[in-house]
C-alpha cells in the first residue's frame, strides 16, 4: 500500500476553541502558549523579558510621553535620575496611590485619573504646582478619554458623561463650553457609563451591555448622538483600545469590538474574541486584577493583560492573519507602555521590556506549547497508520502525536527533534487511528519557530 503524506504549514487563525477537537480546521490550534503567528504564517516563540530597572518604591503606573516612561507618586520626593524614567508628583490630595486609570497628553501637559489606597479617585493636570482638579463639576471618575476633535476631556459620570471647557481641562463649569451628554437617556439596559473610547473621531460611551457614539465638537451645541450598539459593552475601562480602525475591549463574556458594517455604514458589534471565549471567561471571573489592554504598534498586536496572563491578538491584513494566542509571564503586570517601538511593562517596582532577541525571561526559561486539533487527513472514518514525521523548524522541541480524541492520554512517546528534519529522512513514529493531533513543547533559552509538519501514513480502510 502506498505511503501518503500531508503537510501542515499555516497557523494563521491561532487558537480557536469554537468547534470540538475532532472537527476543527488544521490552521486553528487548540493551544498556542508563549508563541504567536508570524507574517510568514509560522508559529514563533514570544519575545523574552529583559529587566530594565528597579524603580524607587512609591510610584505607580507607566506612561510614555515626552521621550520618557513616566510614573506618578503623591508623597515625599522621588527622583528617578536622568535616564528614560521620570517621576511626576501629584499634589492636592494626601494619600498613597493605588492605581493609574488614565493618562494622556493634553496641551503639552499630562492629564491623569488616579485611585488612592482609600478608594478615592481624583483627576490631576500637571500644569500647576497643585495638580489636583478642584472644579466641583469634575466627576473624578475612572473612565476618562481625550477627544482631540473637540479639544476636551470627557469623563463618565453615572448616567451622564461630563466634559471640560475647550482647551481648559481645569474648567468643568463654564456655561456654553463645559457640560454633559445625557447618555443614560438613550440606553435600553444598564445606564451608567463604564468606559469611554474614540472611534472614527467620535466619542464611544460603553455601559455594561450597550454602546453609543457621539459626534463631539468644541461647540457643545454641535454635539449629537450618531449611533447605538445594543447587547455589547464592558465593565473594564482600561481595555478599550483602537486597533486597526476598530475599537476593541474586554466584555464580561470575552473580547468584542465595535466596527462599521461595510455595506450599510452602520455600527455593529463583532465577537472578535469568540475563538478564545472559553479561555477568557474563567480568567476574568472574580479576578482581583485590573484587566488592561494595549495596542503595540511595533508588532501590530492587541494585548490584554489579566494578572500574569496576556491574551494576544496578532493582526496583519497583508498576510491575512487574525490569530489569538496567550502568553504567561512570571509576575503580574500593573502597567504597559510603548516607547520608541519597544514595549515595557511594570510589575511592582520592576520594569521589563519585551526583547525580540531574548528567548528567556530575565534568565529563566519559559515553556512554549502548541497543540493542533485532531485531523482526519482528508479521509474521515478511515483507519490510518502513521509511519513517521518531518518537521521544518528553528530550534528544538518535544514532539508527540495524539491518536484517540476520546482519551487525552493517548499520545505517542515524546521524541525530541531539532531543526529541519527533511534532509535526514523521515523520523519514524508509529500509531494508528482515524484522526490525529500534533503536540509541540519547547522549554529552553533558545529561539523556536515551527514552519511546517509533515505526516507520512498509510490508509488501512474503513473500520
Amino acid at each position: 500500500m502506498a505511503v501518503k503524506s500531508i503537510t501542515f504549514d499555516k497557523f494563521d487563525l491561532g487558537i480557536d476553541l469554537r468547534k470540538g477537537a475532532s472537527v476543527s480546521d488544521a490552521n486553528r490550534l487548540r493551544d498556542m502558549t508563549n508563541a504567536y503567528v508570524t507574517t510568514g504564517l509560522a508559529t514563533q516563540k514570544r519575545p523574552g523579558l529583559v529587566k530594565v530597572a528597579e524603580l524607587t518604591p512609591g510610584t505607580k503606573g507607566l506612561f510614555a510621553a515626552f521621550g520618557k516612561l513616566n510614573c506618578f507618586y503623591s508623597e515625599g520626593t522621588i527622583n528617578l535620575g536622568t535616564g528614560i524614567f521620570n517621576a511626576i508628583k501629584l499634589t492636592g490630595y494626601a494619600a498613597k496611590l493605588k492605581e493609574v486609570w488614565f493618562a494622556d497628553v493634553f496641551n503639552g501637559q499630562i492629564y491623569t485619573s488616579v485611585e488612592y489606597e482609600n478608594g478615592v479617585v481624583r483627576h490631576h493636570y500637571t500644569d500647576n504646582v497643585t495638580t489636583l482638579i478642584t472644579d466641583g463639576n469634575c466627576p473624578h471618575s475612572k473612565a476618562v478619554i481625550k477627544a482631540s476633535t473637540a479639544n476636551k476631556i470627557f469623563a463618565a459620570n453615572g448616567e451622564t458623561v461630563r466634559y471640560c471647557a475647550t482647551d481648559k481641562p481645569r474648567d468643568w463649569t463654564t456655561a456654553n463650553d463645559a457640560g454633559f451628554l445625557p447618555t443614560g437617556l438613550r440606553f435600553q439596559g444598564a445606564r451608567d457609563a463604564k468606559a469611554l473610547g474614540i472611534y472614527k473621531n467620535n466619542l464611544v460611551v460603553l455601559t455594561q451591555d450597550g454602546g453609543q457614539t457621539w459626534s463631539v465638537d468644541p461647540d457643545p451645541t454641535r454635539m449629537a448622538l450618531t449611533d447605538t450598539v445594543d447587547n455589547v459593552g464592558t465593565n473594564f475601562p482600561k481595555t478599550v483600545t483602537n486597533v486597526s480602525g476598530d475599537l476593541y475591549f474586554l466584555s464580561d463574556f470575552g473580547f468584542r469590538s465595535i466596527t462599521t458594517q461595510q455595506w450599510t455604514n452602520n455600527l455593529s458589534d463583532a465577537d472578535v474574541g469568540s475563538p478564545i471565549d472559553d479561555l477568557v471567561k474563567p480568567v476574568i471571573r472574580n479576578t482581583p486584577f485590573v484587566p488592561t489592554s494595549f495596542f503595540h504598534y511595533g508588532t501590530g498586536q492587541y494585548l490584554c493583560i489579566v494578572g500574569n496572563i496576556i491574551f494576544v491578538y496578532s493582526l496583519s491584513r497583508s498576510s491575512k492573519i487574525a490569530a489569538w494566542s496567550r502568553y504567561t509571564i512570571p509576575s503580574t503586570v500593573d502597567a504597559f507602555a510603548e516607547l520608541n517601538g519597544t514595549l515595557y511593562f511594570r510589575s511592582g517596582d520592576s520594569v521589563y521590556r519585551f526583547a525580540p532577541d531574548a528567548y528567556d525571561d530575565d534568565g529563566q526559561p519559559f515553556k512554549v506549547s502548541l497543540e493542533l486539533p485532531y485531523m482526519d487527513l482528508k479521509a474521515p472514518g478511515q483507519l490510518k497508520q502513521i509511519m513517521g514525521v518531518d518537521l521544518v523548524m528553528e530550534g528544538e522541541c518535544d514532539f508527540s502525536i495524539g491518536f484517540d480524541v476520546r482519551n487525552a492520554d493517548c499520545y505517542t512517546p515524546v521524541v525530541r527533534l531539532r531543526g529541519n528534519t527533511r534532509p535526514g529522512g523521515m523520523i519514524p513514529m508509529s500509531c494508528s487511528g482515524t484522526e490525529f493531533s500534533l503536540r509541540f513543547n519547547c522549554l529552553n533559552k533558545k529561539l523556536f519557530r515551527l514552519d511546517s509538519a509533515t505526516l507520512y501514513y498509510e490508509e488501512l480502510g474503513a473500520i
